[in-house]
């Protein structure tokens, strides 16, 4: 018997608590780093977002390329 494919997408700081006290949480979580979004180019959590941003695109256009 063949099952279905099944994809899981986990997200560790995605809020799991009560809905207010998740948002609490996640927004207190996440402020620090977006308070250093106008020095991105200096801040390591940005250059290693953009970093893997670029890789992950250059893979999906090399693997677009292969499937025409």
């Amino acid at each position: 018997r063949e099952y279905p494919l099944l994809t899981v997408i986990s997200i560790d700081h995605l809020p799991s608590l009560l809905p207010r006290e998740a948002s609490e949480q996640f927004s207190a979580d996440l402020l620090p780093t977006l308070l250093e979004l106008p020095h991105r180019s200096e801040k390591r959590v940005w250059t290693d977002a953009e970093k893997l941003y670029k890789e992950k695109l250059a893979e999906a256009v090399a693997e677009e390329k292969l499937q025409l």
